[in-house]
């Protein structure tokens, strides 16, 4: 099949890239992303396509607008024409670049995300009274971060506007557990036959000894759990229950490593894995993985394998048509992303970060 003339309409109808937003099996996406290396120029559309869809996939069971509430939307665009013509103007410009059938997706997604969502937020308040245990509660009314010691010896730096309660003595034989409102950055003391639950709200992260940080405002539209170093798990409390050792399925939890982040969509209900804005190098006393500071006529498959080993990032790229591409250079405290520019520069490539991966495009060496 070629793709060369497919625009945003093809791809919301195509099975396969239907397949690839919904179900995500490591072929499917292996193959979406050697698509994106091979047709940088597609990455728009398949961007535009994917929110469609992903908008679209909550509200299926719901069902769509009726054609009358597809006209009446339409009309209000009309009329808004008059009201606030720079705002028409935009709309009628990202619309005009699709086709019919496109454009009836998103004004169909418009009326969904404008209808009013169910109510199953999961506050502070209401997750802390349900606990029937004897709890302490910390909550931060200054404008600085404070510290804040639990029972086991872990430590939280709980933000400004942010409340916290555990319970006064963690069980031996029984999980942690901890509630959160608000930003906190948890550093984790390692307990394997205890592990560590966070509840910030929809929100549930398990670990068993790590540092990571969660954003969870009872008032915010999305929530937000970071990893700085181990492992952490992410699902929601839906798909999470306190009587089960499984806390969740396989395919209902998100796995996070070090510089990979999940963002959780109060409205949607749905989660999204990516990069941190500034990832960090991990640390690390393997040799394997302390980024080197130079490097002379070296292929350019070992500069990226040594950034990945650094950073635990997936680095993606044609290996045949830029691996052996020679290279020099010298790094000091530049960002990954500015390594990573740089890098591409020099062998006349591009970058884009694509949900937790580096996608690297280019016509290879000369």
């Amino acid at each position: 099949m070629s793709y060369d003339n497919y625009d945003t309409a093809d791809f919301l109808e195509d099975p396969k890239f239907r397949a690839w937003v919904y179900d995500n099996s490591p072929e499917v996406e292996t193959f979406w992303l050697k698509f994106l290396i091979d047709y940088p120029e597609k990455s728009d559309m398949i961007n535009s396509a994917r929110s469609v869809l992903l908008v679209l996939f909550k509200h299926e069971e719901q069902g769509f607008p009726e054609e009358y509430q597809v006209d009446t939307m339409w009309e209000n665009i009309v009329h808004a024409k008059e009201r606030r013509p720079f705002l028409f103007k935009s709309v009628w410009l990202r619309l005009s670049v699709l086709t019919t059938s496109a454009a009836i997706f998103i004004l169909v997604a418009t009326w969904l995300l404008k209808a009013p969502a169910p109510n199953t937020a999961a506050t502070y308040r209401a997750l802390v009274q349900s606990d029937k245990r004897e709890m302490a509660e910390k909550e931060n009314r200054t404008e600085m971060p404070i510290r804040v010691t639990l029972p086991d010896g872990s430590r939280i730096t709980l933000k400004p506007r942010s409340s916290v309660s555990y319970p006064k003595e963690f069980d031996a034989r029984k999980e942690r557990e901890v509630y959160l409102s608000g930003e906190a950055f948890f550093d984790v003391k390692r307990n394997p036959d205890r592990p560590f639950f966070v509840y910030a709200n929809e929100l549930v992260t398990r670990v068993l000894g790590t540092s990571f940080s969660v954003k969870a405002y009872d008032d915010s539209h999305q929530l937000e759990v970071e990893v700085k170093t181990g492992k952490v798990s992410v699902f929601t409390r839906k798909s999470h229950s306190k009587e089960s050792e499984d806390c969740s399925s396989e395919a209902e939890q998100t796995i996070l490593t070090p510089n990979q982040k999940v963002l959780y969509s109060r409205s949607e209900e749905r989660m999204k894995k990516m990069l941190v804005d500034f990832p960090e190098v991990i640390a690390s006393s393997d040799p394997a993985v302390i980024p080197i500071p130079h490097f002379q006529d070296a292929p350019v498959s070992k500069i990226f394998a040594n950034l990945e080993a650094a950073y635990g990032i997936d680095i993606v790229y044609d290996e045949n048509l830029m691996g052996n591409c020679l290279l020099t250079a010298s790094f000091s405290d530049e960002s990954l992303y500015d390594k990573i520019d740089l890098i591409c520069k020099g062998v006349e490539a591009e970058f884009k970060v694509m949900d937790s991966k580096i996608l690297i495009s280019g016509r290879g060496c000369h």
